[in-house]
């Protein structure tokens, strides 16, 4: 085992010797716990939530900041509506339009005033939406390393997340802030030379310092490695934390840099496997990439916190639990699959006020769509030819764009992830999921303002339906969620495994909606142009 001695600071000092686990176990021991105990993947489904829901936040607000201005820019489209598709297109235009463009212009100019206000204006609520994801994502970071920490050595109990999150989310912010700080500092030490050193010394000067500034960097930040494990562990300060890193980092620099190497070997890997399958995909003018994004945040990035943690616990002689079981993951998935329906009706059955509030939602956000489209249907033609040709051009395979068993599997992934990060994002109080729920719904909201609504259904009806009700009923869970933490956030452990469990349920009915949208949405759409 390891051994560890206490200086003169009151600080260990870390030794290594033979008795410590090689690097690679550390990954092996990963990958098992995640077979063993399915639930330790939940933190990273909750960070890809609040990574979704700035997405949400910041869509909804150029949504609502848009509107004062469509009574403005609407009538002045649609005057000059043969005018803007010559400017757009770069046709040639006489020398008789010239007044016309000018016109226009100075239409456009008294609007500036109110689009410089409203500009402001967002980046205010930007400023305050990326305050806010960076105090949610340290919340999230110190929740994440002790809750697979306790889960690792004692239990999976939401409970540990929120008791880490709310105790040294403080301490993580205050790390990465001097993290921050150190940086900007260290990098803006050679743009001081080359103002001050002079010519042509200066260029050389400025130079060196760049790569010496970026090696003095990745030093540092490979010495923090596990800083904030440190905080959450151990529980250490800010100032603690990074010396016990360092300390540690210090006695296993050849573990640590293998460790480092393999991690990042992994990374070069899965996005050259997806890059090559990706490519695959854009050849039959579809995308895998949902199915690789839900593959990172399932797979692989709890993977990598588990690998780390492992190896912190190792180096400072905590014991992990043995796992020896590892669920069977075919037979698991069936059997969910089998019990889905009933999960979603229970739930239907038990939950109508959070079903009502979600409908509600989406009605919102319909509205606001709707509003945004109407105000431009005047160009329902031109939409409906653009699509229309588009359509016709890009068809290789009877009534098909694309391989409709890719498109399955890009609809299906997209769509999961969504229905994950409705749910999941109810942690935060609720907020989240409303913002995304109406966002979501004025996507359809704004085609339907837009095109005729026979046309618009074409699009959308044939898949609509399973997509909308599993999307409606992720919103009502994430709803619910929010609630519950609210009313109760240290038995918060049981809606969130409802939640989770609803969530992964409306799969069966995301499924059935991608095959739809493949394979037969694209045939109604044919037969319609």
């Amino acid at each position: 085992m390891r051994s560890h001695s206490c200086n003169g600071e009151g600080m260990y000092e870390v030794s290594e010797n033979n008795m410590t686990q090689d690097v690679d176990s550390y990954f092996k021991s990963a990958f098992h716990q995640i077979r063993s105990a399915p639930g330790l993947i939940i933190p990273s489904l909750i960070s890809s939530a609040l990574s979704s829901a700035v997405g949400w936040a910041i869509i909804l607000t150029v949504l609502v900041l848009s509107l004062p201005l469509l009574a403005e820019v609407a009538p002045i489209v649609e005057q000059n509506q043969d005018l803007i598709s010559e400017i757009i297109g770069e046709e040639h235009l006489e020398d008789d339009i010239d007044p016309k463009i000018e016109e226009l212009v100075e239409e456009f100019s008294g609007l500036v005033p109110v689009m410089i206000g409203l500009f402001i204006m967002f980046l205010i609520v930007l400023c305050v939406i990326g305050i806010i994801y960076f105090a949610l994502y340290a919340w999230v970071y110190a929740g994440t390393i002790g809750y697979l920490w306790q889960g690792i050595t004692t239990t999976t109990d939401y409970r540990n997340f929120l008791y880490y999150a709310k105790k040294y989310s403080f301490r993580i912010m205050g790390l990465w802030i001097l993290v921050y700080i150190f940086s900007i500092v260290l990098f803006l030490v050679p743009f001081f030379i080359l103002v001050f050193v002079p010519s042509p010394a200066n260029i050389a000067i400025f130079v060196l310092s760049i790569i010496l500034c970026i090696i003095l960097w990745l030093v540092v930040m490979v010495l923090l490695f596990f800083a904030e494990e440190c905080i959450v562990i151990e529980g250490m300060g800010v100032i603690g934390s990074v010396k016990r890193s360092k300390d540690i980092v210090s006695g296993n620099i050849g573990s640590v840099l293998i460790f480092i190497f393999i991690l990042t070997v992994v990374l070069i890997a899965y996005v050259v496997i997806e890059g090559i399958f990706e490519v695959i995909a854009l050849l039959f003018n579809s995308s895998l990439s949902p199915l690789f994004m839900l593959f990172l945040i399932v797979i692989l990035v709890p993977w990598i916190q588990l690998s780390k943690i492992n190896f912190f616990l190792d180096r400072t002689e905590v014991a992990v639990k043995e796992m020896d079981k590892e669920i069977e993951i075919i037979k698991t998935v069936r059997e969910f699959i089998a019990r889905s329906p009933y999960i979603l009706i229970d739930f239907i059955r038990k939950n109508k006020v959070y079903l009502l509030a979600a409908l509600s939602v989406y009605g919102i956000g319909i509205g606001i769509g709707y509003y945004i489209g109407h105000s431009f249907f005047f160009l329902s033609e031109e939409t409906i030819m653009v699509l229309s040709e588009g359509w016709e051009e890009q068809r290789w395979l009877g009534p098909y764009i694309s391989m409709p068993l890719i498109d399955t599997i890009y609809y299906f992934s997209n769509n999961i992830g969504v229905s994950m990060n409705l749910g999941l994002s109810g942690i935060f109080l609720g907020v989240p999921t409303i913002a995304g729920g109406i966002v979501n719904a004025a996507i359809i909201g704004m085609f339907y303002g837009i095109v005729p609504a026979e046309t618009a259904t074409a699009f959308i009806a044939v898949h609509g339906i399973p997509e909308c009700m599993a999307l409606v009923i992720a919103t009502a869970a994430g709803i619910k969620l929010g609630v519950k933490i609210m009313g109760s956030p240290e038995n918060g452990d049981e809606a969130l495994m409802e939640t989770l469990e609803v969530v992964l349920a409306t799969s069966l009915l995301l499924g059935i909606a991608a095959f739809l949208e493949a394979f037969v949405t694209p045939i109604v759409i044919s037969l319609m142009f």
